[in-house]
């Protein structure tokens, strides 16, 4: 069956205003598009994603002298310590992947209302095997930061909105920057078990690198009930919105279910099962504070808003911990 929706690739050197028209077009019916021309520079993403590929092929021990703390954000996840099909209230085996996550670090004057925005803002661990990942982490984090808060400008004009609108809503973002690697798979998965589960994101929206020649990514049409893949494409940025935008526009947006599929399962995969796969996702969130309800432009006359106000921080963090694979 054909699919009902197509993720298109837009350019954003152009007027922001237009972007912004046409991405409110996609967004109302599919959450995700890929940009190009987005102004990040390459060898800043480079030499991030090489530290990231260094990381992982370390010894398993290296790795684990920075596992994440239990209930931890940040540091080293093993495999299969993560189910994301979990946040949807599905029971399924650890996602075939494992990770390494950082987020914004200290931040001395921010004064956090509770003990869950305090874990948002602590200290990374950085790898003593590998000194190199802290600098370049730290540059490509400061790069996505800048490129997010220019498709949140963005998306305040296709909303018909001040270009400005949501900065005060995400200067003290807890955004996070996140590699994953999916391990070449040597033994069959098990039943229901994918390399990343059927999911949305969950905060405003994320910005995705993958990586070339290896595909795996697909979004969920609902229309047709089929899964529709994204290829990886050089040079550009995979983009899309979470679950906190789609409520903040009361559902004009979609945060589309999308997975990761197994390699075998990947039409015209060269290498099949041995296919190794890399990626990089930046998660922008709002301010933990933030209060989120229905924005002027997207309430229909005479109608209610479909959701309740909600604080962004206690959203993220509900979300967040479902995904955690069960131990057995």
């Amino acid at each position: 069956m054909t699919p009902s929706i197509a993720v298109p690739t837009i350019s954003l050197d152009r007027d922001p205003s237009v972007v912004g028209r046409e991405v409110d077009e996609t967004l109302r019916t599919v959450g995700f598009f890929q940009v190009v021309d987005h102004g990040v520079d390459p060898a800043v993403a480079d030499a991030a994603w090489n530290a990231a590929r260094d990381f992982f092929d370390l010894p398993l021990a290296e790795k684990l002298a920075v596992e994440r703390p239990a209930g931890g954000l940040y540091g080293y996840f093993p495999m299969r310590s993560e189910s994301l099909a979990a946040s949807r209230g599905e029971a399924t085996p650890g996602d075939l992947k494992e990770s390494f996550n950082m987020g914004p670090g200290i931040r001395p004057s921010l004064s956090p209302v509770d003990e869950t925005e305090a874990a948002l803002f602590t200290a990374n661990a950085w790898p003593a095997a590998l000194p190199e990942l802290q600098a370049t982490w730290q540059a490509y984090y400061a790069e996505m930061s800048a490129l997010a808060e220019r498709l949140m400008r963005i998306f305040a004009l296709g909303l018909e909105l001040p270009a400005d609108f949501f900065a005060p809503s995400i200067d003290a973002s807890p955004s996070a920057l996140r590699a994953i690697n999916y391990p070449a798979q040597t033994h069959a998965p098990e039943p229901g078990q994918l390399r990343a589960g059927a999911h949305t994101d969950y905060g405003t929206l994320t910005i995705l690198r993958q990586e070339p020649g290896r595909a795996g990514l697909e979004v969920h049409d609902p229309a047709t009930e089929s899964w529709v893949p994204i290829p990886p494409t050089k040079g550009a940025l995979v983009i899309n919105i979470g679950d906190l935008m789609a409520r903040w526009t009361n559902d004009r947006w979609t945060s589309t279910l999308h997975r990761v599929v197994n390699p075998d399962a990947v039409l015209g995969s060269p290498a099949g099962g041995s296919q190794r796969r890399q990626s990089m996702p930046f998660f922008h969130n709002a301010n933990y504070s933030a209060i989120v309800e229905c924005l002027p432009s997207c309430l229909v006359a005479g109608e209610a808003p479909r959701y309740e106000p909600v604080m962004a921080g206690p959203h993220l963090a509900g979300k967040s911990t479902k995904s955690v694979a069960p131990t057995a």
